[in-house]
Order: structure tokens, then C-alpha cells, then sequence
């Protein structure tokens, strides 16, 4: 598996640790695997170096232990901490949402509606990748609309610590996919209408319906 840096945004570093935060949740690295830098990098045709920094990331998320002198392993998930990192984000991003029902420019709004009809699109197609891109535009959308610029980093800290959690195994697990797709358009329809209460709402229990599939998934392979 051949990588390059393109003009998507993503860094090699960011490549790796996405295409192996996906075996890992999906189960084909599994607990106790040892990811050995020179094994990683030549089977992603890059150098040490990305390997190291996607290492270094899936550690953060929870999926990856690094011990002096032993490397990197594969550790089992540990839901009590996910649900910890799912409950914080949840209410993170629905005061963004709050403040962008508050502050959003009427072709903000129109734009966020355009992306969730985008997103609606794919979701009727069955088309958990194109799914999955637009997801992450809506919800980088309401974090700019709410103007606040050090909660919107803070939201795309735990975006970042949970992006494995939002791999398309998700998102065909239980209809999910369907179900957010009307979660955002309860959103949409909250920030459109400036209620600031149903936006945090909306925002807050769609956080929580994410984190509940992914907890039952897990749950599920014990």
C-alpha cells in the first residue's frame, strides 16, 4: 500500500494511522498485536517517520500502547475512557452548535443545509465513504459558525482523538447511517431557525447516539 501526500489536507502521518485505526477496530490487528516501525513503513511505502507520529496518535485515541524499549501494541479498547471522550465532545460540540444557531450568516445556514442535503444523498445511495466526507464538513461548518475560535479547536481535538470511531464499519452497523442523516437535519433545522436551545439539543443527542453504537459494537465482539 503505496501513500502519498495529495490535496486532500491529509499528512502521511494522518494516512497511516487512519488505514490502521481501521484493521484495529475492525479486528483484523488485534489486542496484543505488535506494530513494528520498519514492518508499518514498508507496508505503507513511507519512512519511519509518519509511522512514528501515527503511532504516536493512535496512542492518544486509546488504540495503541507505546512502551520504552517494547514499541507499539495493540491494546484492547477501553470503553470506560471512550465514553468518557464521547460525553466531553458531546457537549462541546453542542455549545458550538448553540453559538452558530446564535451567529451564523444566513448564507452560513444555507451552505450547512447544502452539505447536509449532500449527506442525505449519500446516505440514500448507500455510500458510507462519501458519507463519512461530508459528515466531517458539516460538522467543521458549525464549528466555524460559532465563532468562537478556542472551542472550535477544542472540537476538532476530540474529532481527531475519535475519528476511528467514525469509520465507515459504523456507519452500516444498525441503519447508523440513516439515523444521523436525520440528526443533522434536526440540527440544520434548529440553526436555520436560530434556536439555540434545540441546536444545542439536537447536537447533544447526536453525540450521544454516535457513542452508543460504537460502545455497542464493542460490546458486542466481547
Amino acid at each position: 500500500m503505496q501513500l502519498s501526500d495529495d490535496d486532500s489536507g491529509d499528512t502521511l502521518s494522518r494516512k497511516v494511522a487512519r488505514g490502521l485505526a481501521e484493521e484495529i477496530v475492525s479486528g483484523r490487528l488485534p489486542s496484543g498485536f505488535k506494530l513494528e516501525e520498519k514492518v508499518v513503513a514498508e507496508r505503507f511505502g513511507v519512512s519511519r517517520t509518519p509511522v512514528r507520529d501515527a503511532l504516536r496518535e493512535l496512542a492518544i485515541t486509546g488504540l495503541v500502547e507505546i512502551a520504552p524499549r517494547k514499541g507499539a501494541t495493540v491494546v484492547r479498547v477501553d470503553l470506560a475512557r471512550l465514553r468518557d471522550m464521547f460525553e466531553a465532545a458531546a457537549e462541546i460540540e453542542a455549545l458550538c452548535a448553540r453559538f452558530a444557531a446564535e451567529r451564523m450568516t444566513q448564507s452560513e445556514r444555507l451552505i450547512l443545509k447544502q452539505i447536509s442535503e449532500r449527506g442525505h444523498d449519500a446516505a440514500a445511495g448507500g455510500d458510507p465513504v462519501g458519507y463519512a466526507g461530508m459528515n466531517e464538513h458539516f460538522h467543521d461548518e458549525i464549528f466555524d459558525g460559532s465563532r468562537n475560535v478556542s472551542l472550535a479547536e477544542l472540537a476538532r481535538v476530540f474529532r481527531l482523538r475519535l475519528s476511528p470511531f467514525r469509520a465507515q464499519i459504523f456507519y452500516l452497523k444498525a441503519q447508523r447511517m440513516s439515523a444521523s442523516d436525520d440528526e443533522h437535519k434536526a440540527i440544520v433545522a434548529a440553526i436555520i431557525a436560530g434556536n439555540a436551545d434545540e441546536a444545542q439539543r439536537a447536537m447533544r443527542a447526536h453525540l450521544s447516539n454516535s457513542s452508543l453504537n460504537v460502545i455497542e459494537f464493542f460490546d458486542r465482539r466481547r
